[in-house]
């Protein structure tokens, strides 16, 4: 569906700039006879803690919005143009439902670094790296009870060791500080367009807006040459979109009135390399943030790579058999990488998975063992794999995932302590209700007859036993009983005393 007109791009914020992610080794310079002494900067904005500080699982934001906005710093191919060198990325959801979104890097509060750069660019430069950051924005806003209205900050030296930025002694904590600055700023040039509709509970949602609020504070100090400056620290403060007020309410979701979906994402994720296993990276990414969509972990090859791959790979793959043989190598070690890192298990249907299609590390050692030819003898009774096995066989072939039991026991938990939670609250209500239904029924019977039948009204609104009213007005149980069941009257006085501390008029 191709928009109409151009996003908004009105967001405004005060912010600074930054440098460019792809950086260069720098000549180390002799040492000088005196130092400038390094300042540490003060008074910070007060940080959240880094992830995985205490534990190894975080949760995380696992929304529609989230998991499409994944996908689209993941396939930057098949991003399409609405305006000269213009893009825009749109992901369906059936029933009338999609989201659109936008690079906005052409406004004023952006750095010069990513606003001069075009669109297309900056997409393919930053990809899996972007996507990354914005599961760890992801995780920072599931903590929030009201992420639409709290912003958090993080630090960048933070940030390095959670994304393994540049994992390298080649960069300087001054470069590595301007590629978290950069790609701090690429998140925040995402933009969304939601059309949302969630028919059970009458959500409808058509909203446009930044995806994150971002900006940027650096904290420099001078060089060992006393003219130039470093970085030594970056503040990024990010506020959540508009789209959590719909996709993360923990309280609207109770009241029937938004959704509030989120999920687990566990350490591992972010050790996995970026730049040499960028497929296991991708595919882990989406498989972690999809997998309360998708309970049953089921997917098919087609439908697993178009989630994480751009659509003209695919392409080639079915037109070039020398490449699709690649892809599926590359695939196979991805799968790989997830059972070892982060201990997926990983299951190959039976019937639409045969095992001559299946990764060399999944067969038994006495045929994994053998040379391709050999292998595939045995397995197919022929020397050469079937032509089109890719469309005809590896694409429909059926794969589970099955998270590691400490995410699923973390999961179960969360969710048995949210359904515990909805529960009190719906028992509440009922009480307030019956409570409220007392005193209209307490408040209806005439003021100058005090029948037993109030009384027993009164008292159990005040949520009292008989005992409790009985040694509150110094009489027997065996004396209210019999009041109550209209078997006694109380004489004036007595009737005076239960109108007073029962507070009936």
């Amino acid at each position: 569906m191709k928009p109409k007109s151009s996003p908004n791009e009105n967001a405004t914020s005060e912010l600074e700039t930054s440098s460019q992610l792809s950086l260069t080794e720098v000549e180390v310079l002799p040492p000088q006879s005196t130092r400038t002494k390094i300042r540490k900067p003060r008074n910070l904005p007060r940080t959240e803690p880094p992830l995985f500080t205490n534990k190894s699982v975080e949760m995380m934001a696992s929304g529609a919005p989230v998991i499409s906005a994944t996908q689209a710093f993941l396939k930057p191919p098949d991003w399409s143009e609405y305006g000269q060198d213009r893009l825009y990325f749109q992901k369906q959801f059936g029933k009338g439902r999609y989201i659109e979104f936008y690079v906005l890097n052409k406004q004023k509060h952006q750095a010069d670094s990513i606003s001069s750069q075009a669109e297309r660019e900056i997409l393919e430069q930053y990809g899996v790296m972007a996507a990354r950051l914005h599961a760890v924005f992801a995780s920072y806003a599931a903590i929030q009870s009201e992420p639409w209205k709290q912003p958090f900050y993080l630090l960048g030296t933070d940030l390095i060791k959670t994304l393994k930025v540049h994992n390298s002694n080649k960069f300087t904590k001054s470069q590595k500080l301007k590629a978290i600055a950069d790609l701090a700023w690429v998140v925040g040039t995402l933009g969304a367009v939601i059309h949302w509709f969630e028919g059970d509970m009458d959500l409808c949602v058509r909203e446009r807006s930044l995806l994150w609020i971002v900006s940027v504070q650096e904290y420099t100090q001078p060089n060992v040459d006393g003219e130039t400056e470093e970085l030594h620290e970056v503040v990024i403060r990010v506020q959540p979109g508009l789209w959590t007020h719909n996709f993360l309410n923990r309280e609207g979701a109770q009241q029937q009135k938004a959704l509030y979906q989120y999920g687990l994402i566990p350490k591992e994720v972010f050790d996995i390399d970026p730049h040499r296993r960028k497929l296991a990276t991708s595919m882990g990414l989406y498989l972690i943030q999809n997998s309360r969509a998708r309970p049953n972990g089921i997917y098919t090859i087609d439908s697993l790579i178009e989630s994480v791959l751009p659509s003209n790979e695919i392409e080639r793959a079915l037109s070039d058999r020398r490449y699709g043989w690649k892809l599926k190598e590359s695939v196979d070690n991805a799968l790989l990488t997830l059972k070892d890192s982060l201990k997926i298990e990983i299951g190959f249907d039976n019937e639409t998975y045969p095992i001559w299609l299946r990764p060399v590390w999944s067969l038994p050692d006495e045929i994994a063992l053998l040379p391709t030819k050999e292998r595939n003898q045995q397995l197919l009774g022929a020397k050469w794999l079937p032509d089109n096995y890719i469309s005809k066989h590896w694409f429909p072939a059926k794969i589970s995932f099955k998270l590691p039991s400490q995410i699923q026991e973390c999961l179960d938990d969360l969710e048995a302590r949210r359904t515990e939670k909805s529960h009190r609250a719906s028992a509440r209500r009922r009480t307030l209700e019956a409570d409220a239904q007392r005193v209209m029924a307490i408040a209806q019977l005439p003021a100058s007859e005090l029948a037993g039948a109030t009384v027993k009204a009164a008292r159990q609104a005040k949520g009292w036993t008989q005992a409790q009213l009985a040694s509150t007005i110094g009489k027997s149980v065996s004396w209210v009983k019999l009041v109550e069941s209209d078997r006694r009257r109380a004489v004036d006085t007595d009737q005076s005393l239960l109108r007073q501390v029962l507070d009936i008029q």
